[in-house]
């Protein structure tokens, strides 16, 4: 069986890790391997941290549960190590938010682990307590991609360089997929295009644009997660994250972003004020009217878009679904829960 996966972000590059691993043959195709929004992430895994709820919660959460063999394989695939920490996340409260701490009081009557931790001297003022969700994590996703690149070689995943402009469909099925190069015919479909999928399909996809710092200082050793920053430690310097702007495919690093990014982050750990700045970046978001995933499936096409703020995590559930859908003929419920006719 012949399967074509439009996308090369965490969800595209998953979902054709799995698929090749059961024996499809695998032809993605993606307009820059390099260009996916998935490279400027932070790696947060962290669904108590973002307050998320009903199914989305459940969603996530079962994801999180599959990191740690998702990433023992992509590792034993490609042979390379990925960094990736199991500490828990510190979600930061900061005054007026005690309502945080209620939201964390739910969880641990849910019989999740979570602490209330004493204030330390190297935050400014403004943190009034610490929330450890212990289950959290985060991964470097810059060894994620890398890894995940070098396992579709691994596997001899064909990877054609084009840009997809049109999806010629007729009675839901898809016919062929027209791009810049050529046109392409597969039995299967996957449609992984982010916060591009608008352009293909009337989907409710919109950009969030999102810009980041990386500095050479590590004033933390686990991550802070607040409503104004994130403080994120990886193994080479500090990921310092990021804005959610409206702008639609606005790119580039701006003085505005940047300089609210160094604003928020010292308001939490002011010592970060002289950390010495790296490298920049920015990426596009795919959202929704209700910041959940969307999944719909055709005769011989799926289409598993719409992560928002959670793609690296969502990748081994989304990939696995993809999975059982075409291996196993399973349908699953999240196809249901996440389909765009709710909209």
């Amino acid at each position: 069986m012949k399967i074509v996966i439009v996308g090369s972000g965490v969800i595209g590059l998953s979902t054709a890790l799995y698929l090749a691993l059961e024996g499809f043959r695998i032809k993605l195709i993606t307009r820059n391997p390099q260009e996916a929004t998935s490279w400027s992430a932070g790696g947060m895994l962290a669904p108590f941290s973002e307050g998320l709820e009903g199914k989305l919660f459940e969603f996530s959460y079962e994801s999180l549960r599959m990191y740690p063999e998702y990433i023992k394989l992509v590792e034993e695939v490609s042979r390379l190590k990925i960094d990736f920490w199991r500490d828990g996340v510190f979600r930061v409260v900061l005054k007026g938010e005690e309502g945080l701490i209620k939201k964390a009081e739910q969880y641990r009557e849910k019989g999740y682990s979570v602490e209330f931790l004493e204030r330390m001297d190297y935050y400014s003022e403004e943190v009034v307590s610490i929330i450890r969700y212990a289950d959290e994590g985060w991964v470097d996703v810059e060894h994620l991609m890398d890894a995940l690149l070098l396992a579709m070689e691994k596997l001899s995943v064909s990877m054609e360089i084009d840009e997809v402009v049109k999806v010629e469909l007729r009675n839901d099925r898809v016919e062929r997929l027209n791009g810049l190069r050529g046109d392409y015919t597969a039995d299967y479909y996957i449609f992984c295009t982010g916060a591009w999928t608008k352009e293909l399909f009337d989907i409710p996809i919109y950009p969030i644009k999102g810009q980041a710092i990386k500095v050479k200082a590590k004033p933390v050793n686990v991550v802070h997660y607040s409503t104004i920053s994130y403080i994120i430690p990886r193994s080479r310097y500090t990921y310092v994250g990021a804005t959610s702007e409206d702008v639609a495919f606005l790119g580039g690093n701006t003085v505005e972003g940047l300089s609210a990014l160094c604003a928020n982050a010292i308001r939490i750990v002011p010592t970060i004020k002289s950390a010495e700045v790296i490298s920049t970046l920015y990426g596009f978001r795919p959202g929704t009217p209700d910041e959940k995933p969307i999944f719909a499936i055709g005769t011989n096409y799926s289409i598993l878009t719409g992560h928002y703020r959670n793609g690296i995590l969502h990748a081994p559930i989304t990939a696995s679904i993809a999975k059982s859908l075409i291996k196993d003929k399973i349908k699953s419920v999240y196809f249901d829960y996440f389909s765009p006719e709710r909209f």
